[in-house]
């Protein structure tokens, strides 16, 4: 007997607010990742925050019980440093406002973080100011990026999220930055790599070599996830946990609404 997910051969998972929130993993999580595997399914994930490299999220997944290849999870630092390498060449510098996972992800690709020098030897220009989630942001660091900018540098931003949920709260997200430098540079950012941008989803079909029609993202913001998906021209599951109840009304009175929409992921079992 088929079941409704069945036609799907791709599955791209949000995390923060899907598989987990905070520390705490959300019931049936691992159960649905596990079904799925047992069927053979591509399993991805992807995530907006730029903060860990894919290595660290793959660890993270591990100690919860989830097992994913290091090449399974998309994140919008990995996705920066592809975009701009792909686009750009390698050999590149980039000041960074960001953590650990955009540094690294940067440099991977062969674009040095200049970050890494001391102020006073900093270079004059450089070839793209990166920004994502910076928890150590500081006046300084928006000085240099906006001195860059005006000098020429290529804004791009990882991400654009107004906020993330934390054990604390809400937290400011990578937009706020975004938007600093915005308003004090008078430019908008070159390119977001980040949902709702479907660059993500597309660099994963490019891939996988998995048709639209043979996709679908499973996420609980729809101002992200779910516009991402619906931007790419995949199938979209929108949950309730996470920022889901926050954002029904929005994707209930949206022009394009989720295809489906479930209270969590423990729902998935009934239909795999």
């Amino acid at each position: 007997m088929s079941s409704v997910l069945d036609q799907f051969k791709l599955f791209i998972f949000d995390l923060d607010g899907v598989v987990y929130e905070g520390k705490k993993v959300i019931k049936g999580a691992t159960d649905v990742l596990a079904a799925l595997n047992k069927k053979n399914k591509i399993i991805y994930a992807l995530t907006n925050n730029s903060t860990l490299t894919r290595e660290m999220y793959h660890d993270k997944l591990l100690k919860i019980g989830i097992k994913l290849d290091v090449e399974n999870i998309m994140t919008s630092a990995y996705a920066s440093a592809y975009y701009l390498s792909q686009n750009f060449g390698s050999n590149k510098n980039a000041y960074v406002i960001g953590e650990v996972g955009l540094l690294e992800e940067l440099e991977k690709v062969d674009i040095f973080p200049v970050n890494k020098y001391s102020q006073n030897e900093l270079p004059e220009t450089v070839d793209f100011v990166v920004v994502g989630l910076d928890r150590e942001l500081h006046y300084n660091k928006l000085a240099f990026a906006l001195n860059y900018i005006l000098k020429g540098a290529m804004f791009i931003a990882s991400n654009d999220d107004p906020n993330l949920p934390s054990d604390n709260g809400i937290l400011p997200g990578a937009g706020s930055m975004v938007s600093a430098l915005t308003t004090c540079s008078g430019k908008k950012p070159y390119i977001t790599i980040g949902k709702p941008n479907p660059i993500t989803i597309n660099q994963i079909l490019n891939k996988e070599q998995v048709s639209p029609g043979n996709t679908v993202i499973i996420g609980d913001r729809f101002t992200t996830d779910i516009s991402a998906g619906l931007n790419a021209g995949i199938k979209t599951i929108m949950v309730l946990t996470g920022a889901g109840k926050s954002e029904l009304n929005l994707a209930l009175n949206a022009p394009q609404k989720p295809h489906m929409i479930v209270d969590s992921i423990n729902d998935l079992l009934k239909i795999i």
